[in-house]
């Protein structure tokens, strides 16, 4: 099926992700908290090892001056994880929908497109409690957060298609599945989250964590949250471009091998 479909079957899509968001907590006792306590606990460990092991000086915020190594980290983990997990869930979102697969016709892009959507609600409400500890910690950050939208907006666009081009690589070859969990990992140390560009003296090094795939987005984003600033106008070309192309190639991807989904189920 199209895009053009797609949208016609938008409250399936609705119903998909609410599910997606009632059952991923389902019978926790902390719920919700879950997905808070994986980037604090990241955030706890890189905060000691950065400033207690390496004994770094923290970030400084260009031009707001915050220097606070905790919400730098925070500020670049949140949606880095956005992409990461959002990817690893809805690569096996298709073979987990194999029973609706083969008995209903429906868009499969949705089986995807609900991840995304669910796990970017629940970014929503962590960039929210990162916003009050910002003001708390004299940032003010209210004034940016219409452009921090408009850029992880972008980044949602990019997470779909990369989501749907790895989700129908997954069903035909499960190795795609491993190489992922290897990939993310790496891309979490290429992309500054715990460094700061500037700092790599390996030039190419520097290039990949300023302007890779997920660098550039969370250079931007800290630009926007961390520094008070606005990105630069290439980078914001450089990310509409990138996200743009990713989904539509990877729309166009998975509408090319959904057809023999349920056969290779």
């Amino acid at each position: 099926m199209s895009l053009r479909q797609a949208a016609a079957h938008r409250n399936l899509l609705y119903l998909l992700s609410l599910k997606e968001l009632r059952t991923r907590y389902k019978k926790s006792v902390l719920g919700w908290a879950w997905s808070l306590l994986n980037p604090l606990t990241q955030m706890l460990i890189f905060t000691v090892i950065f400033l207690y092991v390496f004994k770094a000086t923290p970030p400084i915020g260009d031009p707001g001056g915050l220097k606070v190594f905790p919400l730098y980290f925070l500020s670049g983990a949140l949606p880095f994880n956005f992409f990461s997990i959002s990817v690893g869930v809805a690569m096996g979102s298709v073979q987990g929908g194999a029973g609706l697969i083969k008995k209903v016709q429906f868009p499969h892009e949705h089986l995807v497109f609900s991840v995304v959507v669910a796990q970017f609600v629940t970014l929503l409400i962590e960039l929210l409690v990162l916003t009050v500890a910002m003001l708390i910690a004299g940032n003010p950050v209210l004034p940016w957060l219409p452009m921090l939208m408009a850029v992880l907006g972008l980044l949602a666009m990019f997470t779909t298609g990369v989501a749907l081009t790895l989700a129908a690589a997954n069903v035909f070859y499960h190795d795609v599945n491993y190489l992922w969990g290897i990939l993310s990992q790496i891309l979490f140390y290429a992309t500054p989250i715990i460094y700061v560009p500037a700092t790599i003296d390996v030039s190419a090094l520097r290039f990949v964590a300023n302007y890779g795939p997920t660098g550039s987005f969370i250079t931007a984003i800290h630009n926007i949250v961390y520094d008070l600033r606005m990105p630069g106008y290439g980078r914001l070309v450089q990310l509409t471009v990138m996200s743009v192309i990713t989904f539509f190639v990877g729309a166009w991807i998975f509408n090319r091998l959904s057809p023999r989904f349920a056969e290779e189920m």
